[in-house]
């Protein structure tokens, strides 16, 4: 086989590139955008071989998902045991893979499992219990009349549960290491959660969302082993859900990078490549979501899940684009899975394992956002680790930075559609706005879950 598929044709360099779009673009080719993930980190539009580093590509690749696919995984709100058990079966039967089932706020006793869970195999569908109740109480309630195996799993952070409601974590470890002891068979069970979301919904860049992650996993590594845990079950048991925001590239970029991150924790804890196998779910964003020009979500959340399936998720929770009406029904739920549905079945994206590989753009991407942000967790570190970097208020302090940054773009011009253009007069609905003085700036201030929207409104009203 010839060394070039088109031989006839001569290569041509990265100056002959540039000027055939001058001029082909003409006036336009100084607005020919780059992109600035973070301070310090900006990527020129198109980039050539010559300018990638191949032997990093192919470690970057080397630690991506090997098996093709995802699970469509829709989120699930408990309301009462009987019609959240019909909402399982209906989401079963049209798409869904797994559920990420939302127990947040709901005593366990309120559930009434065997009602809940009504002929549903847990041997066979992952069901992920979204709770900051006791996981030994609740995995005693599951595992009444679901086998020897389970799938799915638990989804709380308690180190991101203390960041949020000032709750102390220590008692969560303890519960979730015996857990992890008593499901060390069931495989596909992961009885905790490590999460971004906290990090992406205070206005975190990629990087700083990678850095914290990556922080909270090497503190959940520590914490789990020195309570007798093997690092190789405190690594694998974990549910990895990551937050997936508009920068359709960049995303991409970020879940590669994820992957290539915690290859590198797994590795400073000395645990085979081939054994260690993460499981990432990706949420499409509440972040840049907006409460008002509702049906502008669905084409957002369209554009999220993309970046993820072609990142490389595990599962896929597309969140409804009326996520926070009170008259939510079955069709923003439908619209939902069935985004997730057309990826899988019409885009053949689900085909293959990597679908990033081999271009340069994203190589690179995936590898300098891995390099900016290991080199920032390395600093979180040297500050003696995530839980002292947050009561210090180091983090509150970097996230109000990054938010307030992602506020004044708005207003510099930026689009967001549905917020600061493209939308009708009578969809604007302030209730409940806020402003950046309520964002975290002293010692031990905790976080809340936020809205890019919610400021932007905030502020437009405040200037009238």
């Amino acid at each position: 086989m010839p060394g070039h598929l088109f031989s006839e044709f001569s290569p041509s360099s990265k100056d002959a590139w540039e000027k055939l779009a001058q001029k082909e673009l003409k006036g336009k080719w100084r607005e020919l955008p780059s992109w600035t993930i973070s301070p310090g980190l900006t990527f020129e539009p198109y980039l050539t071989r010559q300018e990638t580093d191949s032997e990093r590509i192919a470690e970057m690749q080397q630690s991506q998902k090997k098996n093709p696919g995802w699970l469509n995984m829709p989120d699930i709100t408990f309301t009462d045991p009987r019609k959240t058990n019909a909402a399982i079966k209906n989401a079963l039967a049209n798409g869904a893979d797994a559920i990420f089932l939302n127990l947040r706020d709901t005593e366990l006793n309120r559930c009434e499992f065997p009602k809940l869970l009504h002929s549903l195999r847990l041997s066979d569908t992952p069901v992920f219990f979204q709770t900051d109740k006791n996981s030994g109480q609740l995995f005693s309630e599951i595992s009444k009349h679901a086998g020897y195996y389970l799938k799915g799993g638990v989804a709380f952070d308690p180190l991101a549960h203390w960041m949020r409601t000032g709750t102390r974590y220590e008692s969560s470890i303890n519960a979730i290491s015996e857990l992890v002891h008593h499901t060390k068979s069931m495989r596909e069970f992961r009885p905790y959660m490590i999460e971004t979301h906290l990090y992406h919904n205070n206005g975190a860049d990629p990087v700083q969302e990678l850095a914290f992650a990556i922080a909270a996993t090497a503190t959940y590594m520590d914490l789990l082993t020195e309570n007798g845990v093997a690092p190789l079950l405190a690594f694998n048991r974990a549910l990895f859900s990551v937050s997936v925001g508009t920068r359709y590239l960049t995303e991409i970029a970020k879940l590669r990078a994820f992957r290539y991150l915690l290859q590198r924790i797994s590795r400073a804890y000395e645990l085979p490549d081939e054994l260690c196998v993460p499981f990432l779910q990706a949420r499409t964003s509440s972040f840049y979501h907006t409460r008002t020009s509702t049906y502008t979500n669905m084409i957002r959340a369209s554009s999220e899940a993309m970046s993820a399936v072609i990142g490389g998720c595990n599962a896929l929770t597309v969140q409804a684009y009326d996520l926070d009406s009170a008259n939510r029904g079955d069709f923003s739920d439908r619209i939902a899975r069935n985004v997730s549905s057309v990826l899988s079945f019409e885009s053949s994206l689900g085909i293959v394992a990597d679908p990033a590989a081999g271009s340069y753009l994203l190589e690179d991407m995936s590898c300098k956002l891995a390099d900016a942000a290991w080199k920032s967790f390395l600093d979180i570190e040297e500050k003696g680790g995530l839980i002292q970097c947050f009561e210090s208020g180091f983090i509150q302090n970097e996230l109000q930075k990054s938010l307030a940054q992602k506020v004044s773009a708005l207003h510099q011009g930026q689009v967001m559609v549905g917020v600061n253009r493209f939308h009708q007069p009578t969809e604007r609905n302030d209730a409940g706005a806020k402003t950046l003085a309520d964002v975290a700036t002293h010692q031990f201030t905790l976080l809340n879950d936020r809205r890019l929207s919610d400021y932007f409104h905030q502020q437009s009203l405040s200037k009238k």
